[in-house]
């Protein structure tokens, strides 16, 4: 594949500016106000004993950052550090005048819980930028993670270490081994660490450093104070290996004579992952024939918007370092998307096999990831990413009597990312980002794209005054195929071209390439009690980087801006609270006024550690141009709209949250949600989560479909009646730290009628009513969706780093054609429909050379 190259060229740029020493973006300076704080760690020249580490010197004079910033600790917390040739030991002895209020919850690793924790933080490149967490709770339960820009946390980093916890009269204690091999430094030449160690108390939500950690200032590896005196240390083992094996038996109802379904079906395949320390600085981590069968299915879904759902990465590969590859482009609720969509890697085929009339037809649900690789870490003063995949071809089945045909329904396919980021010491950035996916496309598959390319340059620029921000990107996309594939671009719901009153766009069917760019540019305060935002963005009509990236739609300039007030200084009121508001307007490249609206929001924790939410929002009258795929855009109704929630003490055995979201509109549309979770730990190692989302919409010009009539094209509307009940059960039964049980069920339905049908006639109205005339459609698009998704996982890390997994995974799904929603009926239905069940044991093996 011709752009397979553009990996390679970078691994190679990547791999000759490595031979230059890994020095600090700038000198390390000061820490704002006086000096960074500065600890030593002492070497240990015999066997690690008390003797050794009474003779290491103490780090102590923790302070608080909650609830009272800058206040001494309550709890005094003493750190040492002893290091050999090949291991870095951490001591931390955390005093308690009431031991037995100490909390320790046994969960699975990595697994938050509201426990007394002990956190250590090791910036070895000595960047202040990037860092290392390792974390224990009184109970053994480790947590570990990577720090990279400063104050960006990925907790689904993970390494092979050890710790040890004792409990005694005076308090509880944590004795860490970090291996040299599972952290990246410039080997032979380090002297000085980053370092930090918090302290956090379960009963008081208490949470303590050395050193302090300011909430008021902008960055937090930056904020990290300094061990010296690291000499002669070596990242010795620079090979881990982990193959797996993996049996697997699959059963699933099938059709009477169906010749593609085999029940039971057993199969067993084999794979490996490997990581490879290239230099001090940068790690290869590559995957062959990857499987995530224990990874947990995604949720059921009824997507009845013009836009495709979106899915949060779970597969560890994908997940783990996705901080290395990261170019977001739109942002909304703490949720990022990009230019990288590791979801496109591995996903369910794009085309679909005509099954015959008295024939069968199967076809896989994914596409086979043949081998995966990326090469993350740091150059000098640039964080490197750079990812290269291959998936499979893949073929359906058909059959009718003795005839067979194998149907392409997903090609071949390379993706390659590549990412560069400078990095400064004052927090400022400056990114590129490169990706491309080409694609074997024969004569099944000429709708789809045979090659894209996007590429850009993102910053974030901080002012003299570092609390302020210039942020900003600027990327272009270019996507050449068959004149098929590019119709099929240009007429989907991300562009619309062929919209019947569009002025500035059109589609062309005989068009082979779409060519386009993105770009935004903003100004922010980052820290301190007042925050605010303001920025401009915009895609032209043409820009596309769904390929390998996600984005909703094109076709748009915005405005936003926000201003946030925040009080953190506890009283007897709250112990924080939060104000924001925001305002927002957006525009096609027509000039139609698209989106316009604002809203207000507050949040508050309680001295009592409870959480309220509320917030109001409103949504002015605009232009549509989305709603009727392809139709006319026609004239918006306001919308009025809200939410408030309440969560209690999570330190309680019950918990509860509590949660509801309106809107209502001018026409009398309306929708509810309404969410009920409770938690329950009646034990420090059970934990019982159950919860439901009822969801009710009553919708009065709900796209139903594009109808010919008598020559001439109905875009028909109607009102909608649905109702969505999903129920979720979780148990986590934690045997030992490294011994887990965990069950997950959520069963779902959603039921949908529709009535009084509709075409627009009068899209411009300022009357709803006007817009539409009564339409007599005779389809029938009400629905009845039911679904169960069932996971229970058996995990055992049998010793460090190898892992072996036992899983039951169950299915159930049905449909008809029948809007009314009756809760006995419909779940009743879903426990009775034939379910498909998949029985994996998977056994890793961690080696390390």
């Amino acid at each position: 594949m011709k752009n397979l190259g553009i990996s390679f060229v970078l691994l190679a740029l990547a791999a000759h500016a490595a031979a230059a020493p890994i020095r600090p973006s700038d000198p390390p300076g000061s820490k704002g106000p006086g000096d960074p704080a500065v600890a030593k760690a002492t070497r240990l020249d015999r066997s690690l004993s008390e003797e050794a580490w009474a003779g290491a010197a103490p780090i102590a004079g923790f302070l608080q950052r909650d609830p009272r910033e800058g206040a001494p600790a309550s709890q005094n917390t003493e750190v040492r550090v002893l290091y050999d040739a090949a291991d870095f030991y951490v001591s931390v002895r955390a005093f308690d005048t009431d031991p037995a209020r100490i909390v320790g919850l046994r969960t699975r690793r990595d697994q938050s819980s509201p426990s007394d924790w002990i956190r250590v933080y090791i910036d070895s490149y000595h960047d202040r930028r990037t860092a290392y967490e390792f974390a224990v709770n009184p109970a053994g339960v480790k947590q570990d993670g990577y720090w990279f820009g400063d104050a960006v946390s990925d907790q689904t980093w993970d390494a092979v270490w050890d710790v040890s916890v004792t409990t005694d009269a005076h308090g509880w204690r944590a004795v860490f081994r970090i291996p040299f091999s599972q952290l990246r430094f410039e080997e032979g030449r380090r002297e000085t660490f980053g370092f930090a160690v918090v302290r956090e108390i379960g009963r008081l939500n208490e949470s303590s450093s050395w050193p302090l950690f300011t909430k008021n200032r902008p960055g937090f590896v930056s904020q990290f104070g300094e061990l010296g005196g690291l000499t002669h240390i070596s990242g010795t083992k620079r090979l881990e290996v982990m193959p797996y094996l993996v049996g697997q038996a699959r059963t699933r109802p099938a059709a009477a004579g169906d010749p593609f379904v085999t029940s039971p079906d057993w199969l067993g395949s084999i794979g490996g992952d490997l990581k490879y320390a290239v230099t001090p600085g940068l790690t290869l981590t590559a995957t062959a024939n990857p499987d995530f069968g224990q990874v947990e299915s995604d949720p059921a879904v009824v997507n009845l918007t013009a836009f495709e759902t979106f899915y949060e990465e779970r597969r560890p590969f994908f997940v783990e370092g996705s901080g290395a590859l990261k170019f977001d482009t739109d942002c909304s609720n703490n949720s990022c998307t990009g230019l990288f969509y590791s979801r496109r890697i591995g996903r369910s085929p794009q085309g679909a096999a005509d099954t015959p009339a008295g024939g069968f037809s199967s076809a896989p649900t994914q596409t086979t990831i043949l081998t995966a690789a990326k090469l993350t870490g740091r150059v000098g003063a640039f964080s490197i990413g750079v990812m290269d995949a291959v998936t499979g071809r893949e073929q359906a089945r058909v059959a009718l009597g003795a005839s067979r045909s194998r149907p392409t329904v997903e090609p071949l396919t390379n993706f390659a990312v590549a990412q560069a980021r400078r990095e400064w010491q004052n927090q400022s950035s400056l990114s590129f980002m490169l990706t491309s996916t080409n694609r074997v496309v024969d004569h099944d598959t000429r709708f789809l794209a045979s090659h894209a390319l996007t590429g850009g340059v993102s910053w974030d620029w901080r002012l003299k005054d570092p609390h302020y921000a210039v942020t900003g990107y600027w990327v272009g996309s270019a996507i050449a195929g068959e004149p098929e594939a590019i119709t099929r671009l240009q007429n989907n719901s991300v562009h619309l071209f062929q919209r019947t009153d569009a002025e500035h766009v059109e589609s062309d069917p005989a068009r082979r390439s779409l060519s386009g760019h993105a770009g935004q540019v903003g100004l922010s305060r980052t820290s301190g009690p007042i925050r605010f935002g303001v920025e401009g963005k915009y895609k032209t009509p043409g820009f596309d980087s769904n390929d390998v990236g996600y984005m909703r739609r094109a076709d748009t300039i915005d405005q936003s801006a926000w201003v946030q007030f925040r009080w953190d200084t506890p009283t007897r009121a709250f112990r924080s609270a939060r104000i924001s508001v925001n305002e927002w307007v957006g525009w096609n490249f027509d000039g139609d006024v698209r989106t316009r609206g604002g809203n207000v929001n507050t949040t508050v924790m309680f001295p009592s550690q409870w959480t309220a939410t509320a917030g109001l929002g409103m949504e002015g009258r605009v232009v549509d141009d989305r709603s009727a795929r392809g139709g006319p855009a026609f004239t918006s109704k306001r919308q009025l709209n809200g939410w408030a929630s309440l969560r209690s003490d999570n330190r309680k055995a019950l918990g509860v949250l509590l949660f509801d979201q309106w809107t209502r509109d001018e026409s009398g549309s309306t929708s509810n949600l309404i969410c009920v979770q409770a938690t329950w730990r009646p034990t420090a190692f059970l934990n019982v989560a159950a919860g439901t989302d009822i969801t009710n919409v009553d919708e009065n010009t709900q796209w139903v479909k594009k109808v010919l009539d008598q020559g001439s094209t109905r875009y028909v509307f109607g009102h909608l009646g649905q109702t969505t009940v999903q129920l979720t059960a979780r148990v986590n039964y934690t045997i030992t730290p490294n011994l887990t049980l965990q069950l997950y069920a959520e069963p779902f339905v959603s039921a949908g009628a529709y009535s009084a049908f509709k075409s627009v006639v009068r899209p411009l109205a300022s009357s709803v009513d006007a817009q539409f005339d009564p339409y007599p459609y005779s389809g029938r698009p009400d629905f009845n969706v039911r679904s169960l998704r069932m996971t229970n996982v058996i995990r055992w890390e049998y010793k460090p780093g190898s892992v072996i997994y036992v899983m039951w995974q169950q299915g159930r799904e049905s449909s008809a054609a029948n809007g009314a929603f009756q809760f006995g009926h419909d779940f009743g239905r879903v426990f009775g429909t034939p379910g498909s069940n998949v029985f994996l044991v998977k056994a890793s093996f961690w080696l390390n050379f």
